[in-house]
């Protein structure tokens, strides 16, 4: 099974849950996707923020997706207010998670952010804190 489940608003919310919810599927052999808009690229000020924020939870996963990276790499035009703060259109934005979940085969996605949900073709959880 492949279960994705975004970090900010979702597990960061409810960290001894995910903890022990990822260290099972992992364990039993299932992947976990972490899905994230900020930059997971180390090196760079967002990007070693994010990584210490997604380390600090102590979070199994076999698998990091991060919308901002993933847009640098394609080359899509991005703002930056300053170095931990970039934009990028919002419909770009908006479909990137589903997009990723449908490529990746994802059985199921948590995402706090009920509006991601119309560009989904993978099961959606609107997560409610």
């Amino acid at each position: 099974m492949r279960i994705a489940i975004d970090i900010h608003g979702v597990v960061n919310r409810h960290v001894e849950f995910f903890r022990e919810l990822t260290k099972l599927f992992v364990e039993a052999g299932h992947e976990v996707h972490i899905l994230n808009g900020s930059s997971i690229k180390e090196g760079t000020p967002l990007g070693d923020k994010t990584i210490r924020e997604i380390r600090a939870l102590n979070i199994s996963y076999t698998h990091t997706f991060s919308i901002i990276d993933y847009h640098e790499e394609i080359g899509t035009e991005i703002e930056y207010w300053d170095s931990l703060n970039p934009w990028i259109d919002g419909d770009l934005w908006d479909k990137c998670k589903g997009e990723y979940c449908e490529k990746n085969k994802i059985d199921i996605a948590l995402d706090d952010t009920k509006g991601y949900a119309k560009h989904f073709s993978t099961p959606f959880v609107h997560f409610i804190s």
